[in-house]
């Protein structure tokens, strides 16, 4: 196989020796085995295999070297049968990425002894924010319109900061979907949607904040994490290798939590409820009153009369409102009209 054959022209460029260094307009020339950068005066030379490229857009291209980080040169006029097209191009891969995929391998290789569920458990948490939280504004952009009306939003922001425990493994973030579905759930990337019908159905904004609370919960065991992983591990962790996560969407099928996650999420709420002051008995309300507590995942939660009963329990005298009379007003026209 015979090796392709470059043009060898010289080519104008910008070098910068080091991340704070001094930037110098140079003239690069291929010599052999190594490049020279002239200046106003003999910069230097480095040798080829040194040397590693990003790709070449509107005939530039950036040149790094693997012994010196920081320093980078900048070259322009660069054609397809340059001699920089040669150069390898530089791993997409950063030292941080390796570390992520030592981990996960790490992970499976001690999980082979303990099982499917327990790697799951334990690799959740080394998935990069990245690639959650596009997967969940995937998800998100296929529920359907996003419901934002400015107090009616202001009101949603006030109730989550209530709500939400000091430090979570993910930035928070929660939206009202425009549809008629008594639902809500936990997405991957720490995003939380409520449906306009759950919100339609509650009776206070107390049933609503037990719901979020519930939802706030599966977020701080990254359960949304966990289901990714069981629906479409390997392809999950492929992406974490690539430096754009991007159409997430189509590879995962967002699963059913089971019982003993929503079990960990309705213990975990009725403690954020206490923390907040605001009284369970919305959620045992609610439970009572409503046919199967969010529908659509019916079979994976525990019976409604057992939740009411331990939500009811839990419910201690001298609560305060989730939200005021005129946020709570708000909240409920938070899809307009």
């Amino acid at each position: 196989m015979t090796r392709p054959r470059y043009n060898m022209r010289p080519v104008p460029g910008l070098l910068r020796a080091g991340p704070d260094g001094d930037v110098f307009p140079v003239i690069v020339t291929p010599y052999g085995d190594r490049v020279v950068m002239r200046g106003e005066a003999d910069i230097g030379a480095v040798p080829l295999r040194r040397l590693r490229r990003d790709a070449t857009q509107d005939a530039r291209a950036t040149l790094h070297r693997t012994d010196w980080r920081g320093w980078r040169l900048d070259v322009a006029d660069v054609t397809p049968d340059s001699w920089v097209s040669g150069i390898k191009l530089k791993s997409r891969l950063p030292l941080r990425g390796l570390a992520i995929v030592a981990a996960l391998l790490l992970v499976i290789i001690i999980g082979l002894w303990l099982g499917r569920d327990r790697i799951i458990i334990a690799t959740a948490p080394l998935l990069p924010h990245r690639v959650t939280d596009q997967i969940g504004r995937d998800y998100l952009a296929e529920m359907g319109r996003v419901c934002d009306n400015g107090p009616g939003s202001a009101a949603l922001l006030r109730l989550t900061a209530r709500l939400a425990p000091p430090t979570l493994p993910e930035p928070l973030s929660v939206k009202v979907i425009d549809s008629a579905d008594v639902n809500a759930v936990a997405l991957p990337g720490g995003h939380v949607a409520l449906y306009r019908g759950l919100i339609e159905q509650a009776q206070s904004a107390d049933e609503v904040a037990a719901v979020l609370a519930h939802e706030i919960e599966h977020v701080a065991y990254q359960h949304p994490n966990q289901n990714i992983l069981r629906a479409s591990g390997p392809a999950v962790i492929a992406r974490t290798l690539e430096s754009n996560a991007g159409e997430m969407a189509d590879l995962t099928v967002l699963e059913k939590a089971d019982k003993a996650a929503e079990a960990e999420a309705d213990a975990g709420a009725i403690e954020l409820l206490g923390a907040a002051n605001i009284s369970t008995q919305g959620a045992a309300d609610f439970f009572e009153r409503q046919g199967s507590f969010l529908s659509i995942f019916s079979s994976s939660h525990p019976s409604d009369a057992a939740r009411a009963r331990r939500f009811a329990g839990a419910a201690k005298s001298g609560t305060a409102p989730a939200l005021n009379a005129d946020d709570w007003k708000a909240l409920q026209a938070i899809c307009g009209a």
